[in-house]
């Protein structure tokens, strides 16, 4: 049956698909709690830079999470 493999790779694609999509916006809800003790205890400004560019990713990632 050729036409089977097809159609469960498509729903393995959009299982993995769905499942970063959660990460990300999970991620981009954790994200700034990170910057915030990044900002209060070690004062590295280029390392919250690097936490906010991430979580702005995460966010554009995550957005259509259970649209």
């Amino acid at each position: 049956m050729p036409s089977a493999r097809p159609v469960h790779a498509r729903s393995v694609a959009a299982r993995a698909g769905s499942a970063v999509r959660a990460a990300a916006f999970w991620a981009a809800v954790a994200l700034p709690f990170s910057a915030i003790a990044l900002l209060a205890f070690d004062r590295n400004l280029s390392l919250v830079a690097a936490v906010l560019a991430v979580n702005a990713a995460a966010l554009i990632v995550g957005h259509g999470y259970r649209d």
